[in-house]
């Protein structure tokens, strides 16, 4: 299908292969036995990173107070995570693609419950930094490496569910850390330190889960590194009753034979120089850049800032109300229209509606119509979210990166995001400042670049076999 003008044809997915690997219903039940068992267990680090930033933004008036933070010790305090994450970044992916995805798992888990147990008992504002910081580390190093993992272990036309769950999970953290908050914040009960060391029991529990349970190590990694035996045993286990999806595989996993050598840390630096030549991983990076650009961060973090005005019980019960709506709209992209519809449409649609609700939430702000117009605005942009930046991001960013290399190449993309993401915190609370319409105006402006971005330049992958979605752009991934 390769013609002088390819863009028309890479943007849309070989249609008998989608209808091949799409329509096999019948036996997609019978292959999520394990699959389904290694989603399960692989929740903590995003329940952790939902419940950090939720129980961050509700405590942070409280911890202001205990340690007396200015603008700037603020600022700072909300920035340190990047400081872990990178590490996490640095460190995690090379450990993934040297180590495995499975061990790689289990010490983020415990870093995660390192972190969590220092912040819970920081008794000054440097403490609780590097408590953060560790926590991020583990974090980062978890939620990537799990993305990594599910989209390795997944069967082709449920493989969009499967790692778009990871944005649920993210989701419940907030909802069960801002419901916790909104019912005992303010009592004698419980203080914020308690809640910041309930967040310990997630990792704690994925951990115990993890090393308890028969969770495989992922296929294409043991293949990437010559065991054979081993990895085609795995991928019949995890997708069992999917005969045709598995000869596949194994033909594309022949050809890749002669490449599957033992590496000399030589070969692998070649690699990592070739990297910014993918066109898979360009695309990566650009797609985490522009949903570090959406703002949800800084919105999150700063929602107390943003309704400054409102009353601390008000706007605990607009944040609570905007994340169990963020939480539900994730249901129809994650459940149904991630494999149906396709990754470039939902983010087209999430980018242009965000868009939409912080140029209207700036417009409420600008003409004085009262902060619960505004909070209607970033009750509608958290939706938003969830239709496409928010789920879409962990299948699509990760089954384009080039396989030999998918972990490293996944942290540096994810990292490239993430420092976009730290330059809008950064700057959050100095808008804040000088305007309270200068934010909503940034981030109207950032997600409808987004837009056009996805419009023009993603191809679709839906229904896509890994190993020919890591091939975006080229007459592989266009041609059955």
């Amino acid at each position: 299908h390769s013609t002088s003008n390819g863009s028309s044809n890479w943007m849309s997915v070989p249609p008998d292969e989608r209808s091949t690997l799409l329509g096999e219903k019948k036996s997609r039940t019978q292959c999520l036995g394990t699959v389904g068992i290694a989603r399960l267990v692989t929740f903590a680090s995003s329940f952790s990173e939902g419940w950090d930033l939720s129980i961050f933004a509700l405590i942070l008036v409280p911890v202001k107070k205990e340690f007396n933070l200015t603008t700037d010790d603020l600022v700072l305090l909300a920035s340190v995570p990047m400081a872990g994450g990178l590490a996490g970044y640095l460190f995690m992916g090379w450990c993934m693609d040297m180590f495995g995805r499975k061990p790689t798992i289990i010490t983020s888990y415990a870093i995660c419950f390192m972190g969590c147990s220092l912040m819970a008992t920081a008794t000054t504002v440097f403490a609780l930094g590097v408590g953060r910081g560790i926590l991020a580390l583990g974090i980062r190093s978890g939620v990537m490496t799990v993305s990594v993992y599910m989209s390795e272990l997944s069967p082709a036309g449920s493989r969009g569910t499967l790692v778009s769950i990871e944005e649920i999970y993210i989701n419940i953290g907030i909802l069960c850390a801002t419901f916790a908050a909104w019912v005992l914040m303010g009592t004698e009960i419980l203080t914020w330190r308690t809640y910041v060391s309930i967040g310990a029991c997630a990792p704690a529990l994925a951990l115990f889960c993890i090393l308890l349970l028969p969770v495989p190590e992922s296929p294409r990694y043991l293949q990437m590194w010559g065991h054979q035996a081993e990895a085609e045993a795995i991928l019949r286990r995890v997708l069992i009753g999917k005969e045709e999806e598995i000869q596949r595989v194994l033909l594309h996993w022949k050809e890749e034979e002669a490449t599957m050598m033992q590496k000399t840390w030589n070969d692998h630096l070649e690699q990592l120089k070739a990297l910014p030549g993918h066109l898979g991983f360009r695309l990566a990076s650009y797609c985490w850049i522009a949903r570090g650009g959406s703002g949800l961060v800084v919105v999150g973090t700063y929602f107390g800032l943003l309704m400054k005005g409102m009353g601390h019980e008000a706007t605990l019960r607009w944040y609570a109300i905007g994340t169990l709506g963020k939480t539900l709209a994730l249901i129809p992209p994650v459940w149904w229209l991630i494999d149906s519809y396709g990754r470039r449409a939902m983010f087209i649609v999430s980018a242009l509606a965000c868009g939409g609700s912080m140029a209207a939430a700036a417009a409420m702000q600008l003409s004085g119509a009262g902060l619960t117009a505004v909070a209607i605005c970033i009750l509608l942009y958290f939706m938003s979210f969830s239709l496409g930046y928010g789920p879409v991001v962990w299948v699509y960013c990760f089954e384009i990166l080039p396989h030999q290399q998918r972990g490293r190449a996944a942290t540096i993309s994810m990292l490239l995001g993430d420092i976009g993401s730290g330059m809008l915190l950064i700057s959050g609370p100095y808008l804040i400042e000088l305007h309270a319409v200068l934010p909503y105006v940034v981030l109207a402006a950032t997600n409808l670049l987004a837009a056009g971005f996805f419009f023009s330049k993603c191809p679709e992958t839906t229904g896509m076999l890994l190993e020919r979605a890591s091939h975006v752009g080229t007459p592989p991934h266009r041609d059955v």
